[in-house]
C-alpha cells in the first residue's frame, strides 16, 4: 500500500491522504460484501469495463479544457485548492502567485513539454532564503547556481560559457600507470611542463572567445589563477542538478579538453545572456541568464522563509504543483481501455451482460456524438463477424453511412452550443435505431465512450470545479451503468466504488458546517436529474487526469491485496542489550 500510495504521488504529484482515504473506503465495502475471489474478477471487469463508460458518459460531459496559454487567473485557481492541504491559509495564496508566475515566465505558453522541465529540474531552478519573510520572494531571470564565484571577470554583453566535468589541469599521470622520475630537477621539469600546458588550455578558451567556465569539480589554483590572467569567469563544483538543467536548456555537451587535438575548435559553448554575483542572505551565488534552444525559457524563483525547514515545506508542495500542472495535459486514451476489453472479452462476458433494450439507444447516442464514419464501420464490422453470409448492397452501405453522417452532425452541434437536452439525444437515437434495425445489428462498441471526436476518455487539459464535483459526478455515473449490469458481482463491486469514493468530498466538509456535504451532494445530483448545469463554485478548479488516475492507483492497490491467500506473521526474539553497549549501538 505504501508503495502504491508513493508511486502515485511521484506520478500525478497528488498527495498520499486522498488515496489512503480512498482506499480504505474500498476495501471496507468489499469486506462488508464478501467473497474476495469473485469481488477479485469483478473488479477486473469493472476497471474495463464500467469505470471507462462513466469516465465517458459523465466526466467528459461536464468537464471543460482550459483555455491555451493557462492564463494568470486560471492557474492560480488550480493551485489555490491544490496547495491547500500543503501549507498553512496565509501562505497558500503567496505560494500560488509565485508558482503561477513562474510557470508563466518559464512556459510562456504552458507547453507540456516545459512544464516537464519545471517539474523535473525544479531543485536547480530554486534558492532557499531563511530568515526573511515569505512575502520578499521573487522570480528573477536566468539560473542561481549555489555556488560563489572561484574567477570573477566581468564581461559585457553575451558571452561564450562552456561546461566541463574534469580537471583542467593534467595529471602527471594517468589512473593505474606509473610515473617514474630520476631526479628533482626531472620532476620540477614536469610541473613546469604540466603548468604551461595548463596556461595554453586557459589561453587556448580565450581565443574561442570563451569568458566562462562552468565546473562539476574542484579546479586546481593554477586554472583559477590563468582564469583570473585571460579573463574567464570560473564556478566550480555544481551540483549535478546543475549541470543536467543548463546542458537541457542550452543543448550543450561537457567540454572534453584531453584529446587528440586539443587547440580544435572549442564548438560546444553555451550563450550566456549575463554573468554576475548575487547575494542571498549571507551567502554569495552566481547568477547566470542562458538563452534557451528549446520551448522552457530559464528563471529562477528565490524563495524566502523564516527558517529553512519551512522553506523545504514550501519549495516540496510547489514542486509537486508543477508535476500536477504537467499532468493537467495528460490524456486517457480510449484505444488503450478497448484494447483492455477486447483481451478479456471472453470472460467479461460472463461477467457483466448490458440489457440491450434502452442501452442500446443511450450507446446509438454515444455513437452519434463519436462519429458518424467510426459508428458505421464498427457497426458494419459487427456485422460481419455475425452473419458471413449476408453481405450488404454497396448503396444501401453508403446510404447508412450518409444518413448516420447527417444525424451525427446535427446532434454535435448541438452539443457543442451547449443545448442539446436528454429528449432531443434520445429521440436521434431512435431515429437512427429505426434506420439500422433491419440493416446493421446494433452492439456497444469502444467507439460509444467519447462525447465527440476525440479518442480519449479524458482530453488534455481537462477540469473540474473542486469540492467534491469529480467524485460525486463518477459516483452517479457508476451507479447509473451499475443498474444496467446484470452480473451481481460486477453490481455490487460498482456500488462499493461508487459509495467509497463519496468518502473522499465527506472528509473534505468534515470540518465544514453541519450537512454542508449532504446539501452539494443532493444540489448535485438534483441537477444532473434534470440535465441542468452543475451549481456554481468559486473556489477553484482540480484536474481531471490526476482525480481519475487517483481512481485507477487504488483500483490496482486493491486488487493486488485481494490476490493475496494469506498473511504469516513472524515473532522475531528480543535482543539482549548489554549494559556496555551504547545508544548508537542500539
Amino acid at each position: 500500500m505504501a508503495a502504491r500510495a508513493c508511486s502515485h504521488r511521484a506520478a500525478t504529484g497528488d498527495g498520499a491522504k486522498s488515496f489512503v482515504v480512498l482506499l480504505a473506503a474500498v476495501l471496507g465495502g468489499l469486506r462488508a460484501a464478501g467473497g474476495a475471489a469473485g469481488l477479485r474478477r469483478a473488479l477486473r471487469a469493472f476497471e474495463a469495463q464500467v469505470l471507462p463508460r462513466a469516465a465517458a458518459r459523465g466526466l467528459r460531459r461536464h468537464s471543460r479544457p482550459v483555455p491555451p496559454g493557462l492564463p494568470g487567473p486560471l492557474l492560480e485557481a488550480l493551485l489555490e485548492p491544490y496547495l491547500a492541504g500543503r501549507v498553512g491559509p496565509g501562505e497558500r495564496r503567496r505560494l500560488a502567485r509565485l508558482c503561477a508566475e513562474l510557470c508563466r515566465r518559464c512556459a510562456p505558453a504552458a507547453r507540456p513539454q516545459a512544464l516537464r522541465v519545471l517539474a523535473r529540474r525544479f531543485a536547480a531552478l530554486h534558492a532557499a532564503v531563511a530568515g526573511l519573510p515569505l512575502a520578499s520572494s521573487s522570480v528573477v531571470p536566468g539560473i542561481v547556481l549555489h555556488r560563489d564565484f572561484a574567477a570573477y571577470c566581468p564581461a559585457q554583453g553575451p558571452l561564450r560559457a562552456v561546461l566541463v566535468t574534469e580537471p583542467l589541469r593534467p595529471a602527471l599521470t594517468a589512473p593505474g600507470v606509473e610515473f617514474v622520475v630520476d631526479s628533482e630537477g626531472q620532476y620540477q621539469a614536469s610541473l613546469r611542463w604540466i603548468t604551461r600546458r595548463t596556461e595554453d588550455l586557459v589561453k587556448h578558451l580565450q581565443s574561442n572567445n570563451v569568458k566562462l567556465l562552468l565546473s562539476s569539480v574542484k579546479q586546481d589554483d593554477a586554472v583559477i589563477y590563468y582564469a583570473k590572467l585571460y579573463g574567464v569567469s570560473v564556478v566550480e563544483c555544481l551540483l549535478s542538478e546543475e549541470m543536467a538543467l543548463i546542458s537541457e536548456i542550452t543543448g550543450v555537451l561537457p567540454y572534453a579538453p584531453f584529446g587528440d587535438n586539443m587547440y580544435r575548435e572549442i564548438t560546444e559553448t553555451a550563450v550566456a545572456t549575463f554573468c554576475q554575483p548575487l547575494l542571498l542572505g549571507s551567502r554569495r551565488c552566481a547568477h547566470i541568464g542562458f538563452s534557451s534552444v528549446c520551448a522552457f525559457q530559464p528563471h529562477c524563483l528565490i524563495l524566502c522563509g523564516p527558517v529553512h525547514g519551512v522553506s523545504e515545506q514550501h519549495a516540496a508542495a510547489l514542486q509537486e504543483a508543477f508535476t500536477m500542472l504537467q499532468q493537467l495535459f495528460e490524456t486517457v486514451d480510449q484505444r488503450e481501455k478497448c484494447k483492455m476489453e477486447g483481451e478479456s472479452q471472453n470472460p467479461a462476458s460472463d461477467i457483466c451482460c448490458w440489457h440491450s433494450s434502452s442501452t442500446q439507444k443511450q450507446l446509438v447516442v454515444e455513437n452519434i456524438s463519436c462519429s458518424g464514419n467510426q459508428v458505421s464501420e464498427c457497426q458494419l464490422k459487427a456485422l460481419g463477424d455475425e452473419t458471413e453470409t449476408k453481405i450488404l448492397d454497396r448503396d444501401k452501405r453508403d446510404s447508412l453511412v450518409d444518413k448516420q453522417k447527417s444525424y451525427s452532425t446535427a446532434v454535435l452541434a448541438a452539443y457543442n452550443a451547449d443545448t442539446v437536452t436528454a429528449c432531443e439525444l434520445l429521440d436521434a437515437g431512435k431515429r437512427l435505431e429505426k434506420t439500422c434495425c433491419n440493416t446493421v445489428p446494433l452492439e456497444e462498441s469502444c467507439v460509444g465512450f467519447a462525447p465527440d471526436h476525440s479518442n480519449s476518455l479524458i482530453e488534455a487539459g481537462s477540469v473540474l470545479p473542486v469540492g467534491g464535483y469529480f467524485e460525486i459526478l463518477l459516483h452517479y455515473y457508476i451507479q447509473y451503468y451499475a443498474k444496467q449490469c446484470q452480473q451481481s458481482e460486477v453490481a455490487v463491486v460498482s456500488n462499493v466504488v461508487a459509495d467509497a469514493l463519496l468518502s473522499i468530498p465527506k472528509a473534505l466538509y468534515r470540518t465544514t458546517e453541519q450537512d454542508s456535504f449532504t446539501k452539494l451532494y443532493l444540489k448535485t445530483i438534483n441537477s444532473l436529474g434534470k440535465n441542468e448545469p452543475l451549481p456554481g463554485n468559486e473556489e477553484g478548479l482540480e484536474s481531471v487526469y490526476c482525480k481519475y488516475k487517483l481512481v485507477i492507483s487504488v483500483l490496482h492497490c486493491v486488487t493486488e491485496l485481494l490476490s493475496i491467500d494469506l498473511i504469516i506473521g513472524i515473532k522475531r526474539p528480543l535482543q539482549k542489550i548489554e549494559d556496555h553497549d551504547s545508544e548508537d549501538d542500539f
